[in-house]
């Protein structure tokens, strides 16, 4: 009967847990922007390994896990934009980013379905579906950029 002193902790303890407000994290907007630059970056490299891989007819399941990992960098994207990144470190995000965020997590959504294809492809390593998920994924990230990013 070890088991219900532990039910009866869980039963208590699980709604004072839920009803606690979520810890905040305070992260100044340059270093949130500079993490956000440095992803976009990585994503970048990323995009030019596996053209090269396409170019020269490789394998292309190595780049699965990358694919897998551009799909969820995708997902969160939003999330690196609050209020108060507007400006700072070099920012090249629009206005669009801010006043649309709707918008934007839509295009971001757009993405990260994009690289999903893209890791499948991977995963079976078939080039030709990798390839045509590879275009995918390009023209989703670069409909985004267009919309939400200033140029260099």
């Amino acid at each position: 009967m070890r088991l219900f002193p532990a039910l009866l902790f869980v039963a208590m303890a699980v709604p004072a847990w839920a009803q606690s407000p979520p810890a905040t994290i305070a992260i100044k907007p340059d270093v949130l922007i500079a993490a956000r630059q440095s992803a976009y970056a990585m994503s970048a490299g990323a995009f030019g390994g596996m053209k090269n891989s396409i170019k020269a007819g490789e394998d292309v399941k190595p780049w699965a896990d990358v694919a897998d990992e551009m799909a969820e960098w995708a997902g969160v994207i939003p999330s690196l934009f609050p209020p108060g990144t507007e400006k700072g470190h070099d920012t090249k995000a629009k206005p669009a980013v801010f006043s649309d965020p709707t918008g934007f997590a839509k295009a971001a959504g757009v993405y990260a379905d994009a690289a999903k294809k893209l890791a499948v492809a991977a995963k079976a390593n078939d080039r030709a579906a990798f390839a045509a998920a590879f275009k995918e994924t390009a023209k989703a990230c670069g409909a985004c950029h267009k919309t939400y990013r200033e140029k260099e």
